[in-house]
Parts: C-alpha cells; structure tokens; sequence
C-alpha cells in the first residue's frame, strides 16, 4: 500500500472522555434561534393543551398532556436507547421540502392500555403486564387517539399556513406498532427536534417523545418580523436635517459591502508531499477542534468566533470583538 504522504500531519491518538482534546472533524449540531425556539414551544404548549381537552372528551375523564421540553440531537442519539417496550405511531409528512418526511412518536403501553379500559367502559385499571395488543386494540387506539393527535395538529398547521400564506407539511397516519424497527424511517446521521412530554389520565403519569426532522420543524416557523420605531428631539432633528450632505454620506457607508472571511486553521507542508497528493488525504490544521475562529474583515482580524449549522449553511457565532491592539497580535 502507497504510503500516505501527509501522514506526519494527521493528529494521531485515541480520544478519552478525559481528554481535553476533541475528535477531528465533529460536527456542530445546528440548533433552533432564540425566536424559533420560543415559536416552536409555544406551537407545542398550545398543541397539547387542545389535544387533551379533546382525548378528555373521548374517554370522559381527565387526559392531560403537557410539553416538558424540545431537545436537538442526532438521531442515534435516540433510537439506541429507545424504550422497550414502546408503542410507536409513524407518519407521513405530506408536501413538505424535508428530505426524510418521517416524524413518530413514543409511547409508554402501559398508558395506552388505560386508554383503551377507560374507552371500553373500564375504571382504568393499569395493566398487570405488558403483552402485545390485539388487532382490534390498535384499531381503536388509531382511531380514537391517533386521529384526535394528527386532527388537532393538523388543524393548528392549517391555521398558521393561512396566517403566513405558505405551504406547510401535513402528518398523515402511515403505521402503529409495538415492533421497535417501525422506528427506523429516519437515518442515524440525520438531525432531529425530539419533542418530549408527558401524558397523565387518572393517577398514572408517563412520558412519551414526538421525532420530528429538524428542518421541517423550521419551515414552520414564521418569518421573524421587526418594526423599528423612534422619536426624536425636534432640536436635534433640525441641527441633523441642516447637514444633508453629512446624513447622505453615512448612509452610503452604512450600506457599503466589505469582504469577511472566517479562517479555520492554516499549516505548512512540504512541496514534494503536495505534489503526491491524493483524493481522501487529510491535512490536519494548526488550530484545535474546539480553538476560536478568527473572523477578518479585509484581510485583518477583527473577531473571533465559533464555527456552526444556521439551517443547511455554515455560520460562525461571534464570542469576542477584538480591540485594536488584540487585533494586531491575531
């Protein structure tokens, strides 16, 4: 085998939980905006308050589910460690740019066998144990709970798709099932919302996950909307209105383009190592995996920051604006 002309350059070692140093190559998990987070939780608080009065209704007892919290992970993260047993409801996203349109959800069997006693005219006893559930028992659970979950989702996407006049991914029912590889629908690369809550009906409480791609989960987001609004002192306004040229002026600065560059790393290597270079070859950078990012602005470096995901674009988040005499040392 040819030997690897960069070989001295790639960082070498295993990688410790103890260690200070990260894996080469990790990826920032991308992570929902202050006002898409805020959005997507209110969504959901609203979302499950109108889903339990519904399910109260349908068994005439008091159902209450609530949001306890939305996390961002990869999907591995998830499907290892998934409960068993669990019952699992999959669904279709209808007409939706998500390139995995598969969302699910998790539930506890023992909640949903209480479900059923109290639909049946039962006190809702919990069940001893946990068996399979019989054909005409996940006709039921569809029916009367599944369709009240996508009914009142749905009902909630179509309101806001009339309110900012876009199309927005509908669920469609696709499977229930206790079999735990109904859960595989999603590669293990890909991003995900996992959207946790709980679910309380007479004195049992468990909790239960919704999946949900996470980009489709943005395109439901709103576009965020500013208005600016001011006053101003009249005398100041006309000692600023008798220098026009000077407010011109400022404005063609204001909207001026400079160039910004973000510098991941750099090194050197060896000219004769460049010219045996091949397709798959690493070269591995000066700076440290988790070291800042140094942002320049025509050519001198005025920022630094952290590399990120904004949605399918890289981004870098600013953690220092550098003086002039720290921006002299960078």
């Amino acid at each position: 085998m040819k030997p690897n002309p960069f070989e001295k350059y790639i960082r070498k070692g295993s990688y410790s939980s103890s260690s200070q140093e990260h894996p080469a190559f990790a990826i920032t998990k991308p992570q929902f905006t202050a006002f898409e987070s805020k959005f997507i939780h209110g969504f959901f608080k609203d979302y499950f308050e109108q889903l339990s009065i519904c399910l109260s209704e349908v068994i005439q007892k008091k159902m209450v589910i609530e949001l306890s919290n939305v996390e961002v992970l990869q999907f591995s993260e998830f499907i290892d460690y998934i409960p068993n047993p669990s019952l699992i409801v999959r669904f279709d996203i209808e007409d939706s740019l998500t390139v995995h349109p598969k969302c699910i959800v998790i539930l506890d069997p023992y909640i949903v066998f209480i479900f059923l006693n109290l639909l049946l005219g039962g006190k809702g006893e919990l069940s001893s144990k946990i068996r399979e559930f019989t054909k005409l028992e996940l006709h039921l659970f569809s029916t009367f709970f599944v369709d009240e979950l996508i009914k009142n989702y749905n009902k909630m996407l179509n309101t806001l798709s009339s309110q900012e006049n876009k199309k927005l991914g509908f669920i469609k029912l696709e499977k229930v099932s206790s079999e735990s590889a109904l859960a595989l629908v999603i590669p293990y690369t890909a991003t995900v919302a996992k959207i946790n809550f709980s679910i309380r009906v007479e004195m049992v409480e468990s909790v239960a996950n919704f999946i949900i791609p996470f980009n489709y989960l943005r395109e439901l987001v709103p576009q965020q909307k500013s208005v600016l609004s001011t006053s101003v002192n009249p005398d100041i306004l006309n000692k600023i209105l008798k220098d026009q040229s000077k407010i011109l002026s400022e404005k063609n600065i204001s909207f001026s383009k400079v160039e910004l560059v973000v510098e991941l790393g750099k090194t050197e290597v060896l000219f004769g190592d460049l010219l045996n270079i091949e397709v798959g070859d690493i070269i591995a950078l000066d700076n440290r995996i988790d070291e800042e990012a140094k942002i320049k602005i025509e050519g001198k470096t005025k920022f630094l920051g952290t590399i990120g995901l904004v949605g399918n674009k890289v981004g870098v988040k600013i953690t220092k604006i550098l003086t002039e005499e720290e921006s002299e040392e960078y």
